[in-house]
Order: C-alpha cells, then structure tokens, then sequence
C-alpha cells in the first residue's frame, strides 16, 4: 500500500481519471482503452473501486476509497484519431502505475500532452494521404492517368478538412465539402487527361473521409458491452458516410460524361 502521506486527495484522482479519458476519448481509442486507463490511475492511488460511464460527447467516474468518494464529469469534444497522443498518455498512465510519478506531475503531463506531442507537417499529410487515395485507385481499376488527378484532387480535400477543421466547424459539413472538391478535383483532372476511368477516381479521390477507426471502435465496444457508446460511434459514422455521398454524387454530376 502506498504511503498514506503520498496520497494525494480523492478529488485530484479524480480529476486525473478524467483529463486521461477525455485525452484518449478524443483521440481514437475505445471505450476499453479508456476504461482500463482510468481504472488502472485509481488504483494506482489506493482506490478501493472506481466506476467509470463512457459516453460519446461525456464521461463520468466515480471513485472510492475508504470512506472517501467522489463523482466527477466532464465533456468530450469533437472526436479525432492521433495515435501519437493516445500512445503518449498510455506511456504517463504506465509510468504513475509503476510509481515513477506522482498525480501532480502526472496532471500536468496529461494536460500538456497535446502541446507537447509533435505533428507531421501538415504537406506532409496532404501528400501521403494523396498518395494513400492514389494507390487505392489503382488497386480499384483506375488507369495510369487519372493517378496524378486522385493524388491532387485528394490532396486538396485533406488541405480543406485541416483547415475547416481548425476553424472548428461541424464535422459533417467539413465531409460533404471536402468530398466534393476531392471528387471534382480528381474527376475533372482525369477527363481532361482522357481517363477512362472517371468514375473511379472520383470514388477514390473521397477515400480520406472513410471512418476506419470510428468503425472498429464502434464494433469493439459492442463486442464489450457498451451499447450506447457503440451506438453513438455507429450513427457518426453513417452520417458521415452520408454526407460524404453528397458531395460525392454532387462533384460526379458535374464532371461525368
């Protein structure tokens, strides 16, 4: 058992089990990764239980020790995937378990996670996930001249959604204007190149907006029963996909023959 002088109050374990949530929360994890995170900070300071409810948009603990307790709440914002922030705060969750920190230190760890945790330049996303779409055409049947349209054209749609984005505007607008100039972008660039694949390549030029991570957490947390978390993801995931289409079904409109 940990010295009782290093225990520091519930409420501040508390607080730590939540900013931690939250972090991973919004950064791709499943409602598992969350819960076992929490978890595995209670008990690290002596917490006879801690219950833990995951919501999408809120998470609520609550912990025990003793006869101490405490409730806390928090919200959770728009939901991302940088596995790079999720990988960091495991790594302070991993160190305070094995007492190599403190809650203090460990709280600003976390707060500090998204400040300290380095990005790739933003070129540098827009050319992969160009790349990414370009080779998902190809392997989809497009022809070798509307490879450098799905690559501009995807590009493009990834410039737009980091800067839209940042801007803080509704995730599902940001999918259905991004699908559109990706999809046009490449479909008017692979007509003029005398593609014969047009269709294709609008199709492949949209490929960045497909909500991998939000599906497999979607089906992990049904697999372990957490319905309402799961059901959340789910219809995220299908309005997106929705919007996504419009755009889609706009741009081809416009561009096919």
């Amino acid at each position: 058992m940990p010295d009782a002088l290093t225990i520091p109050p519930i409420d501040e374990v508390a607080r730590l089990c939540l900013s931690t949530g939250q972090l991973l929360l919004q950064n791709g994890a499943s409602g598992r990764a969350v819960h076992e995170a929490m978890e595995d900070i209670a008990h690290a300071f002596d917490c006879d239980s801690v219950d833990v409810f995951c919501q999408h948009a809120a998470i609520l603990v609550m912990i025990r020790r003793r006869d101490e307790s405490c409730m806390q709440m928090a919200h959770a914002a728009e939901h991302g995937v940088n596995l790079r922030r999720t990988s960091a705060a495991r790594q302070i969750v991993r160190d305070l378990a094995a007492k190599k920190r403190d809650c203090a230190e460990s709280q600003v760890l976390i707060d500090r996670v998204p400040e300290t945790t380095p990005e790739y330049p933003l070129w540098f996303v827009c050319l992969s996930t160009g790349l990414a779409c370009s080779a998902f055409g190809r392997l989809l049947g497009a022809d070798w001249p509307a490879f450098f349209p799905i690559l501009i054209g995807s590009s493009f749609g990834q410039w737009i959604r980091h800067t839209l984005f940042h801007q803080r505007h509704n995730s599902f607008i940001i999918a259905g204007i991004v699908s559109f100039h990706s999809a046009f972008v490449a479909g008017l660039g692979a007509r003029l190149l005398g593609s014969i694949h047009v269709l294709v390549s609008t199709v492949s030029a949209v490929l960045l907006l497909v909500p991998g991570v939000a599906v497999l957490n979607a089906q992990i947390d049904i697999l372990e029963g957490k319905p309402n978390l799961a059901a959340a993801r789910a219809l995220r995931v299908v309005y997106l996909l929705m919007f996504m289409a419009l755009g889609l079904a706009i741009a081809q409109a416009l561009v096919l023959p």
